[in-house]
């Protein structure tokens, strides 16, 4: 799975800092978009961008589920 990343900050964004990676990274402030997510396949990927921390991810994630979750009813 995987979520965009932009160098555009908006509500809900996840910012990336510098210590967030483990390897690679991006050239400018960036931010992972929690609502715009993808399965791509094997071929559609050109290149690696690098590799976040755990605790960067599971930060995602639990934004993410904000989106996916029923909403709730009024009474």
């Amino acid at each position: 799975m995987s979520v965009t990343l932009t160098t555009t900050p908006h509500d809900g964004t996840v910012p990336i800092e510098s210590e967030d990676w483990v390897e690679g990274g991006m050239p400018r402030q960036s931010y992972a978009s929690p609502w715009s997510t993808a399965s791509p396949k094997h071929a559609a990927i050109m290149r690696r961008q690098g590799r976040l921390r755990e605790t960067f991810v599971q930060a995602v994630i639990e934004s993410m589920q904000t989106y996916l979750a029923p909403p709730t009813t009024l009474e």
